[in-house]
Parts: C-alpha cells; sequence; structure tokens
C-alpha cells in the first residue's frame, strides 16, 4: 500500500461532500475520471470505502474508520507545507497579500511602491479573488495578511485592523449628469446599473442594502474586471455602483463620480492570524497600510 497525498485529499473530500458530481467540480476532473481514481484508492487499500447507488453515496463501515487518520494525515500535511511556504517568504525577503479586486487595483500598488522605497529588494506576491475566498487564502496560510471589507460576523480566529470607511458612489460618463443625489434604491433601481458577480463583497453587500428596504438588485451587467467596467462606464453603457476606491483619477479616464447623501458604506481592513505573531516584513507592510488607510491615500 503506497497512497499519496493526493488519493488522501480525494477520499476526504468525497467523504465530506457525499457526492461525485460536487467533489469532481472540486477536483476539476470529470466524475467518471474520479471514480476511477476511487476505484484505484481503493485497490490500493484493498477495502471498500463508500456504499453507492445512483441515488445515494455514503461511507462504508471501513471508510468510517479512515476517515478521521486520512483528516489528521491531510491536515498535518497542509500544516507542513505551509510552515515550509511561510519560512520561504520570510527567508527570500517575500510576503502575499490577498486582497478584494477593488482594494488590489487601488490600494495594493501603493503598499508596494512605498515598501520599495525602504527594501528595494522585496516580493510581493499578490492575490484578487472574490470575498469568499481571501480570508479562505489567509486561513490557509497562503498568504500573510488578508485586505478586504469586514462581513456582518468578524471571525474570532483573525485579528482585524480597520483602515477605512468608504462610501458608495455612482461612476458613470463624464458625457452624462446625474440627477440623483440621494441614495434611494427605488431611484437607483431605475438606473442601467453594473456591479461586480455574485460572491464579491460589493455585490453581497449592495443586495442586502436593496434587500432590506424590500427591493431587488438587478444590475444590466455583472463584471468581475475593473478595467471592463471601467470601458463599459467609459462608453456609456451603464453606471457602475461601486466603492469610492474602485477607480483612481477618474477624470482621466472619462468617467465622473456622483457621490450620494446617505449612501450605503463598508468598513475595509486588514487581517491576521490571531495565534500567529507578524514577522518583521509583514508588521512592515500592515504598517504602512495603516499609514495609507490614515491618509486616506487609499482613495487616491
Amino acid at each position: 500500500m503506497n497512497l499519496s497525498i493526493r488519493q488522501l485529499r480525494i477520499f476526504v473530500l468525497l467523504a465530506e461532500t457525499l457526492s461525485f458530481q460536487k467533489a469532481a467540480g472540486i477536483l476539476h476532473v470529470s466524475q467518471p475520471t474520479l471514480s476511477k481514481l476511487l476505484k484505484e484508492i481503493e485497490e490500493s487499500l484493498g477495502i471498500q470505502l463508500f456504499e453507492r447507488s445512483t441515488r445515494v453515496v455514503r461511507l462504508s463501515r471501513d471508510g468510517q474508520d479512515l476517515l478521521q487518520t486520512a483528516k489528521s494525515m491531510t491536515a498535518m500535511y497542509e500544516k507542513g507545507m505551509c510552515d515550509i511556504s511561510e519560512r520561504l517568504r520570510e527567508k527570500n525577503n517575500r510576503i502575499a497579500i490577498a486582497a478584494l479586486p477593488t482594494l488590489a487595483a487601488s490600494l495594493i500598488p501603493k503598499l508596494i511602491r512605498n515598501l520599495k522605497k525602504t527594501n528595494p529588494d522585496v516580493r510581493i506576491h499578490v492575490y484578487d479573488p472574490v470575498a469568499n475566498e481571501v480570508l479562505d487564502l489567509l486561513r490557509l496560510r497562503k498568504v500573510d495578511i488578508a485586505v478586504t471589507a469586514i462581513g456582518h460576523d468578524r471571525p474570532s480566529d483573525l485579528l482585524y485592523q480597520e483602515l477605512f470607511s468608504e462610501r458608495f458612489v455612482l461612476f458613470h460618463s463624464s458625457s452624462i449628469t446625474l440627477e440623483i443625489k440621494h441614495w434611494n434604491v427605488i431611484e437607483l433601481g431605475r438606473l442601467p446599473l453594473i456591479s461586480m458577480p455574485p460572491g464579491t463583497s460589493v455585490r453581497a453587500l449592495t443586495e442586502t442594502a436593496f434587500q432590506n428596504e424590500s427591493q431587488t438588485f438587478t444590475p444590466i451587467y455583472s463584471l468581475r474586471d475593473l478595467n471592463t467596467i471601467a470601458r463599459f462606464v467609459q462608453n456609456n453603457c451603464g453606471i457602475a455602483l461601486l466603492p469610492e476606491s474602485s477607480f483612481d483619477h477618474t477624470s482621466q479616464l472619462g468617467i465622473s463620480k456622483t457621490k450620494l447623501n446617505g449612501a450605503l458604506s463598508r468598513s475595509i481592513g486588514m487581517f491576521t492570524p490571531r495565534d500567529l505573531p507578524p514577522k518583521e516584513l509583514v508588521q512592515l507592510a500592515l504598517s504602512e497600510l495603516l499609514a495609507l488607510g490614515k491618509d486616506g491615500m487609499a482613495l487616491g
């Protein structure tokens, strides 16, 4: 018997989902391929791990007996790889940061510029996932800092420091003038709005704000890439309802900004692990981020 860590992960994932369809989607393989991989695992062990029919997938008794051990082994492997990755980042003067797409485009370039002034050799890896993935990267210790909007619940396993609070504004073509001056979801709903896709912090906050006033948020376009949104707005293909930090130097883009009284706002901050004191380079990055937030530089 010689199971690889990948085979153990497949077993654990399938045991947790009890769905070939879900597990195959997460692994980015077809269901027949997953069935073949599982068969190879079972043949290597000499036991049946799952009882499955056309409708039901469930762990066999042998599978139940092995699951906790497999979880422990994969968790230990992941922790070891995270430790190695962190040590290599520290040794090689590297830091990894995850930030929401809007922040990765506006805040992180300023951070990189400032860090390189005092530490020219620093290497900064940047991830710009959607909101529900930012903290996952931090918990997996693939990044040192997560910069994101705080949700309704503040995670107990992470430390949070607010950088700034920003309001949502309307970005539109400079060729038009908007009459709306106050946050009113009924009036906003009449506009050809552009937002970010479901799963992003921006979309979740906007939908909640509309739902709180018994309105449905239905943008005409849902776009993740800020450059794409800018092009749509420039060509008057819609009006973007986004946080104010989404675009820098809007006058140069042919984009105007309309602020709304009483507009929806969000708290932007940085998360770090509660039980892991930051290393020197990480602490320097945290200090620079706090300075950017304090000085209002995040909004350009």
